[in-house]
Protein backbone atom coordinates (compact mmCIF):
# COMPACT_ATOMS: atom_id res chain seq x y z
CA UNK A 1 0.00 0.00 0.00
CA UNK A 2 1.32 3.46 -0.91
CA UNK A 3 2.20 5.72 2.00
CA UNK A 4 -1.09 7.42 3.02
CA UNK A 5 0.57 10.84 3.04
CA UNK A 6 1.42 10.45 -0.66
CA UNK A 7 -1.72 8.66 -1.83
CA UNK A 8 -3.86 11.75 -2.35
CA UNK A 9 -3.90 14.35 -5.06
CA UNK A 10 -3.29 17.41 -2.84
CA UNK A 11 -0.73 15.80 -0.51
CA UNK A 12 2.03 18.37 -0.98
CA UNK A 13 -0.36 21.25 -0.32
CA UNK A 14 -1.47 19.59 2.92
CA UNK A 15 2.13 18.93 3.98
CA UNK A 16 3.16 22.55 3.34
CA UNK A 17 0.14 23.87 5.28
CA UNK A 18 0.92 21.47 8.13
CA UNK A 19 4.53 22.67 8.22
CA UNK A 20 3.57 26.36 8.20
CA UNK A 21 0.95 26.02 10.95
CA UNK A 22 3.18 23.90 13.20
CA UNK A 23 6.05 26.34 12.66
CA UNK A 24 4.07 29.53 13.37
CA UNK A 25 2.35 28.34 16.56
CA UNK A 26 5.53 27.52 18.58
CA UNK A 27 7.32 30.51 17.03
CA UNK A 28 4.58 32.86 18.23
CA UNK A 29 4.65 31.31 21.71
CA UNK A 30 8.43 31.64 21.93
CA UNK A 31 8.28 35.27 20.75
CA UNK A 32 5.46 36.50 22.98
CA UNK A 33 6.03 34.46 26.13
CA UNK A 34 9.80 33.79 26.04
CA UNK A 35 10.79 37.12 24.48
CA UNK A 36 12.71 35.39 21.64
CA UNK A 37 13.19 37.53 18.54
CA UNK A 38 11.00 36.68 15.55
CA UNK A 39 13.84 35.47 13.31
CA UNK A 40 15.14 32.96 15.88
CA UNK A 41 11.59 31.92 16.82
CA UNK A 42 10.69 31.24 13.21
CA UNK A 43 13.88 29.23 12.62
CA UNK A 44 13.18 27.16 15.72
CA UNK A 45 9.54 26.59 14.76
CA UNK A 46 10.43 25.77 11.17
CA UNK A 47 13.10 23.22 12.15
CA UNK A 48 10.95 21.43 14.74
CA UNK A 49 7.97 21.40 12.35
CA UNK A 50 10.12 20.02 9.51
CA UNK A 51 11.45 17.12 11.60
CA UNK A 52 7.95 16.53 12.98
CA UNK A 53 6.84 15.89 9.39
CA UNK A 54 9.85 13.73 8.49
CA UNK A 55 9.67 11.55 11.59
CA UNK A 56 5.87 11.41 11.27
CA UNK A 57 6.19 10.13 7.70
CA UNK A 58 8.73 7.51 8.80
CA UNK A 59 6.32 6.31 11.54
CA UNK A 60 4.16 4.71 8.86
CA UNK A 61 6.62 1.92 8.21
CA UNK A 62 6.62 0.25 11.65
CA UNK A 63 2.85 0.70 11.90
CA UNK A 64 1.79 -0.07 8.34
CA UNK A 65 4.21 -2.93 7.73
CA UNK A 66 4.71 -4.22 11.25
CA UNK A 67 3.13 -7.41 12.63
CA UNK A 68 -0.66 -7.09 12.70
CA UNK A 69 -1.78 -10.45 14.06
CA UNK A 70 -0.62 -9.93 17.65
CA UNK A 71 -2.48 -9.55 20.94
CA UNK A 72 -3.90 -6.18 21.94
CA UNK A 73 -1.53 -5.85 24.89
CA UNK A 74 1.50 -6.47 22.67
CA UNK A 75 0.18 -4.02 20.10
CA UNK A 76 -0.31 -1.32 22.77
CA UNK A 77 3.20 -1.86 24.14
CA UNK A 78 4.62 -1.84 20.63
CA UNK A 79 2.90 1.45 19.85
CA UNK A 80 3.99 3.07 23.11
CA UNK A 81 7.60 2.12 22.46
CA UNK A 82 7.39 3.28 18.83
CA UNK A 83 5.87 6.60 19.90
CA UNK A 84 8.49 7.26 22.58
CA UNK A 85 11.33 6.44 20.17
CA UNK A 86 9.78 8.79 17.59
CA UNK A 87 9.54 11.64 20.13
CA UNK A 88 13.15 11.09 21.21
CA UNK A 89 14.43 11.07 17.61
CA UNK A 90 12.41 14.18 16.81
CA UNK A 91 13.72 16.10 19.81
CA UNK A 92 17.29 15.03 19.16
CA UNK A 93 17.36 15.91 15.45
CA UNK A 94 15.42 19.14 15.87
CA UNK A 95 17.46 20.25 18.90
CA UNK A 96 20.82 19.66 17.25
CA UNK A 97 19.76 21.36 14.00
CA UNK A 98 18.32 24.39 15.81
CA UNK A 99 21.42 24.86 17.94
CA UNK A 100 23.61 24.76 14.83
CA UNK A 101 21.42 27.28 12.99
CA UNK A 102 21.11 29.56 16.05
CA UNK A 103 24.65 29.17 17.38
CA UNK A 104 25.10 32.94 17.29
CA UNK A 105 22.23 33.41 19.77
CA UNK A 106 23.63 32.53 23.24
CA UNK A 107 20.24 32.89 24.98
CA UNK A 108 18.62 30.26 22.76
CA UNK A 109 20.39 27.22 24.25
CA UNK A 110 19.09 27.97 27.76
CA UNK A 111 15.61 28.73 26.44
CA UNK A 112 15.52 25.50 24.41
CA UNK A 113 16.43 23.51 27.54
CA UNK A 114 13.71 25.25 29.61
CA UNK A 115 10.90 24.56 27.09
CA UNK A 116 12.01 20.93 26.52
CA UNK A 117 9.35 19.38 28.86
CA UNK A 118 6.54 21.33 27.20
CA UNK A 119 7.91 20.49 23.77
CA UNK A 120 8.10 16.80 24.71
CA UNK A 121 4.45 16.75 25.75
CA UNK A 122 3.51 18.53 22.54
CA UNK A 123 5.47 15.95 20.54
CA UNK A 124 3.75 13.07 22.35
CA UNK A 125 0.35 14.55 21.47
CA UNK A 126 1.31 15.17 17.82
CA UNK A 127 2.80 11.72 17.25
CA UNK A 128 -0.14 10.08 19.01
CA UNK A 129 -2.50 11.74 16.54
CA UNK A 130 -0.30 10.70 13.62
CA UNK A 131 -0.21 7.10 14.84
CA UNK A 132 -3.99 7.03 15.29
CA UNK A 133 -4.36 8.28 11.72
CA UNK A 134 -2.01 5.55 10.47
CA UNK A 135 -3.95 2.87 12.34
CA UNK A 136 -7.09 4.10 10.63
CA UNK A 137 -5.38 3.68 7.25
CA UNK A 138 -4.20 0.17 8.21
CA UNK A 139 -7.74 -0.76 9.20
CA UNK A 140 -9.10 0.64 5.95
CA UNK A 141 -6.37 -1.14 3.95
CA UNK A 142 -7.13 -4.49 5.58
CA UNK A 143 -10.86 -3.96 5.12
CA UNK A 144 -10.38 -3.15 1.43
CA UNK A 145 -8.12 -6.18 0.92
CA UNK A 146 -10.74 -8.43 2.52
CA UNK A 147 -13.44 -6.90 0.32
CA UNK A 148 -11.38 -7.44 -2.82
CA UNK A 149 -10.53 -11.00 -1.78
CA UNK A 150 -14.19 -11.69 -1.11
CA UNK A 151 -15.12 -10.37 -4.55
CA UNK A 152 -12.45 -12.57 -6.17
CA UNK A 153 -13.67 -15.62 -4.26
CA UNK A 154 -17.29 -14.88 -5.19
CA UNK A 155 -16.31 -14.53 -8.83
CA UNK A 156 -14.38 -17.81 -8.71
CA UNK A 157 -17.34 -19.56 -7.07
CA UNK A 158 -19.69 -18.22 -9.73
CA UNK A 159 -17.38 -19.28 -12.54
CA UNK A 160 -17.06 -22.72 -10.96
CA UNK A 161 -20.83 -23.01 -10.67
CA UNK A 162 -21.31 -21.93 -14.28
CA UNK A 163 -18.71 -24.44 -15.49
CA UNK A 164 -20.47 -27.16 -13.51
CA UNK A 165 -23.83 -26.17 -14.96
CA UNK A 166 -22.43 -26.22 -18.48
CA UNK A 167 -20.72 -29.56 -17.89
CA UNK A 168 -24.07 -30.98 -16.80
CA UNK A 169 -26.04 -29.34 -19.60
CA UNK A 170 -23.80 -30.33 -22.53
CA UNK A 171 -24.25 -34.11 -22.02
CA UNK A 172 -27.99 -33.53 -21.72
CA UNK A 173 -28.04 -31.73 -25.08
CA UNK A 174 -25.69 -34.25 -26.69
CA UNK A 175 -27.79 -37.20 -25.51
CA UNK A 176 -30.92 -35.73 -27.10
CA UNK A 177 -29.12 -34.92 -30.37
CA UNK A 178 -27.53 -38.36 -30.69
CA UNK A 179 -30.94 -39.93 -30.18
CA UNK A 180 -32.17 -37.90 -33.15
CA UNK A 181 -29.22 -39.04 -35.29
CA UNK A 182 -29.78 -42.65 -34.26
CA UNK A 183 -33.35 -42.54 -35.51
CA UNK A 184 -32.17 -41.55 -39.02
CA UNK A 185 -29.05 -43.64 -39.61
CA UNK A 186 -30.87 -46.62 -41.14
CA UNK A 187 -33.84 -45.14 -42.96
CA UNK A 188 -32.44 -41.72 -43.94
CA UNK A 189 -28.62 -41.88 -44.00
CA UNK A 190 -28.27 -38.67 -46.04
CA UNK A 191 -30.36 -36.78 -43.49
CA UNK A 192 -28.32 -38.36 -40.73
CA UNK A 193 -25.05 -37.14 -42.29
CA UNK A 194 -26.48 -33.64 -42.65
CA UNK A 195 -27.65 -33.80 -39.08
CA UNK A 196 -24.18 -34.84 -37.87
CA UNK A 197 -22.68 -31.88 -39.76
CA UNK A 198 -25.11 -29.51 -38.06
CA UNK A 199 -24.42 -31.17 -34.73
CA UNK A 200 -20.69 -30.59 -35.14
CA UNK A 201 -21.37 -26.89 -35.70
CA UNK A 202 -23.53 -26.82 -32.59
CA UNK A 203 -20.83 -28.47 -30.51
CA UNK A 204 -18.18 -26.11 -31.89
CA UNK A 205 -20.38 -23.17 -30.88
CA UNK A 206 -20.92 -24.68 -27.43
CA UNK A 207 -17.22 -25.33 -26.81
CA UNK A 208 -16.04 -21.95 -28.09
CA UNK A 209 -18.45 -19.96 -25.90
CA UNK A 210 -18.83 -19.91 -22.15
CA UNK A 211 -22.08 -19.08 -20.37
CA UNK A 212 -20.22 -16.10 -18.92
CA UNK A 213 -19.68 -14.73 -22.46
CA UNK A 214 -22.12 -12.15 -23.72
CA UNK A 215 -22.84 -12.47 -27.43
CA UNK A 216 -25.25 -10.75 -29.76
CA UNK A 217 -28.79 -12.05 -29.96
CA UNK A 218 -28.30 -12.55 -33.71
CA UNK A 219 -25.47 -15.07 -33.15
CA UNK A 220 -27.46 -16.91 -30.52
CA UNK A 221 -30.41 -17.16 -32.93
CA UNK A 222 -28.12 -18.51 -35.65
CA UNK A 223 -27.20 -21.33 -33.28
CA UNK A 224 -30.89 -21.89 -32.51
CA UNK A 225 -31.53 -22.14 -36.24
CA UNK A 226 -29.00 -24.98 -36.51
CA UNK A 227 -30.56 -26.73 -33.55
CA UNK A 228 -34.07 -26.42 -34.94
CA UNK A 229 -32.90 -27.70 -38.34
CA UNK A 230 -31.57 -30.83 -36.62
CA UNK A 231 -34.84 -31.40 -34.81
CA UNK A 232 -36.90 -30.75 -37.93
CA UNK A 233 -35.03 -33.55 -39.70
CA UNK A 234 -36.38 -35.87 -37.05
CA UNK A 235 -39.88 -34.49 -36.57
CA UNK A 236 -40.54 -33.11 -40.06
CA UNK A 237 -43.77 -31.15 -40.43
CA UNK A 238 -44.71 -31.88 -36.83
CA UNK A 239 -42.30 -29.16 -35.74
CA UNK A 240 -42.74 -25.55 -36.78
CA UNK A 241 -40.69 -22.56 -35.78
CA UNK A 242 -41.49 -18.83 -35.96
CA UNK A 243 -39.47 -15.75 -35.00
CA UNK A 244 -40.61 -12.18 -34.34
CA UNK A 245 -37.61 -10.12 -33.27
CA UNK A 246 -37.91 -6.34 -32.99
CA UNK A 247 -35.27 -4.28 -34.81
CA UNK A 248 -33.82 -2.75 -31.62
CA UNK A 249 -33.02 -6.25 -30.32
CA UNK A 250 -30.19 -6.62 -32.84
CA UNK A 251 -27.87 -4.62 -30.57
CA UNK A 252 -28.79 -6.63 -27.46
CA UNK A 253 -26.52 -9.18 -25.84
CA UNK A 254 -27.37 -12.46 -24.16
CA UNK A 255 -25.35 -15.14 -22.36
CA UNK A 256 -24.06 -17.72 -24.81
CA UNK A 257 -26.12 -20.93 -25.02
CA UNK A 258 -28.93 -19.40 -22.94
CA UNK A 259 -31.76 -20.12 -25.41
CA UNK A 260 -31.09 -23.68 -26.48
CA UNK A 261 -32.26 -25.34 -23.22
CA UNK A 262 -35.52 -23.41 -23.55
CA UNK A 263 -36.12 -24.75 -27.06
CA UNK A 264 -35.25 -28.25 -25.88
CA UNK A 265 -37.83 -27.78 -23.15
CA UNK A 266 -40.43 -26.59 -25.68
CA UNK A 267 -39.86 -29.66 -27.86
CA UNK A 268 -40.00 -31.91 -24.81
CA UNK A 269 -43.33 -30.50 -23.64
CA UNK A 270 -44.79 -30.21 -27.09
CA UNK A 271 -43.66 -33.22 -29.13
CA UNK A 272 -42.22 -36.01 -27.03
CA UNK A 273 -45.62 -37.12 -25.76
CA UNK A 274 -47.87 -35.92 -28.56
CA UNK A 275 -48.51 -36.72 -32.22
CA UNK A 276 -49.96 -33.30 -32.94
CA UNK A 277 -47.99 -30.61 -34.78
CA UNK A 278 -46.25 -28.16 -32.47
CA UNK A 279 -45.38 -24.57 -33.27
CA UNK A 280 -42.61 -22.89 -31.29
CA UNK A 281 -42.85 -19.11 -31.41
CA UNK A 282 -40.10 -16.79 -30.31
CA UNK A 283 -40.62 -13.05 -29.79
CA UNK A 284 -38.11 -10.46 -28.60
CA UNK A 285 -38.53 -6.84 -27.61
CA UNK A 286 -36.81 -4.22 -25.46
CA UNK A 287 -38.62 -2.80 -22.46
CA UNK A 288 -37.16 -0.39 -19.87
CA UNK A 289 -33.64 -1.17 -21.06
CA UNK A 290 -34.01 -4.95 -20.68
CA UNK A 291 -34.36 -7.57 -23.39
CA UNK A 292 -37.57 -9.57 -23.04
CA UNK A 293 -37.80 -12.90 -24.86
CA UNK A 294 -40.99 -14.97 -25.02
CA UNK A 295 -40.85 -18.58 -26.18
CA UNK A 296 -44.22 -20.30 -26.51
CA UNK A 297 -45.35 -23.68 -27.75
CA UNK A 298 -48.64 -25.51 -27.88
CA UNK A 299 -49.00 -28.86 -26.11
CA UNK A 300 -51.50 -31.61 -25.49
CA UNK A 301 -53.33 -30.99 -22.22
CA UNK A 302 -54.21 -34.65 -21.91
CA UNK A 303 -50.66 -36.02 -22.02
CA UNK A 304 -48.32 -33.34 -20.70
CA UNK A 305 -48.05 -31.78 -17.26
CA UNK A 306 -46.14 -28.54 -17.89
CA UNK A 307 -44.54 -27.74 -14.55
CA UNK A 308 -41.41 -26.05 -15.87
CA UNK A 309 -39.12 -28.06 -13.58
CA UNK A 310 -36.90 -29.61 -16.26
CA UNK A 311 -33.10 -29.74 -16.09
CA UNK A 312 -32.67 -27.09 -18.78
CA UNK A 313 -34.97 -24.60 -17.09
CA UNK A 314 -33.37 -25.07 -13.67
CA UNK A 315 -29.91 -24.57 -15.11
CA UNK A 316 -30.99 -21.49 -17.05
CA UNK A 317 -32.41 -19.95 -13.86
CA UNK A 318 -29.14 -20.65 -12.03
CA UNK A 319 -27.04 -19.18 -14.84
CA UNK A 320 -29.07 -15.96 -14.88
CA UNK A 321 -28.91 -15.65 -11.11
CA UNK A 322 -25.14 -16.09 -11.09
CA UNK A 323 -24.53 -13.65 -13.93
CA UNK A 324 -26.90 -10.85 -12.96
CA UNK A 325 -27.36 -11.34 -9.19
CA UNK A 326 -31.11 -11.16 -9.64
CA UNK A 327 -34.02 -13.52 -9.29
CA UNK A 328 -37.15 -13.55 -11.40
CA UNK A 329 -35.36 -13.37 -14.75
CA UNK A 330 -37.10 -16.52 -16.02
CA UNK A 331 -40.81 -17.17 -15.63
CA UNK A 332 -42.30 -20.37 -17.05
CA UNK A 333 -45.71 -21.96 -16.96
CA UNK A 334 -48.47 -23.44 -19.07
CA UNK A 335 -52.23 -23.23 -19.29
CA UNK A 336 -54.97 -23.75 -21.88
CA UNK A 337 -52.70 -25.77 -24.11
CA UNK A 338 -49.91 -23.17 -24.33
CA UNK A 339 -46.57 -23.24 -22.55
CA UNK A 340 -44.79 -19.88 -22.11
CA UNK A 341 -41.24 -19.10 -21.05
CA UNK A 342 -40.55 -15.42 -20.35
CA UNK A 343 -36.85 -14.57 -20.27
CA UNK A 344 -35.52 -11.18 -19.11
CA UNK A 345 -31.91 -10.27 -19.99
CA UNK A 346 -30.59 -7.04 -18.36
CA UNK A 347 -28.64 -4.87 -20.79
CA UNK A 348 -27.02 -2.44 -18.36
CA UNK A 349 -23.80 -4.45 -17.84
CA UNK A 350 -20.55 -4.62 -19.76
CA UNK A 351 -20.69 -6.52 -22.99
CA UNK A 352 -17.00 -7.25 -22.91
Amino acid sequence: MLHPVFSYRYNWTIIILFWIIHALIPAALLHYYAQLDWQSALIDGGVYSLFLILVGIALWFPIGYGPQKISISKKVNQNLLTGLVAVAIWLLLSGLSSRVLLANNPAYSELAFNVLPIRSLWGVEEFMMIMIMYHFFVFYRDLEEKRLLEEVLKKQVKESELKTLKAQLNPHFLFNSLNSVSALTIKQPESARHMISQLSELLRYSLSNKHTDLISLCKELENIGRYMEIEKVRFGDLLRYEEDVALECETCFVPAMILQPLYENAIKHGLYESLEAVTIKMGARVEAGDLHILITNNYDNASVSPRGAGLGLRHTVNILRNMYNRDGLLIAGGSNGEYIVHLIIPQNISNG
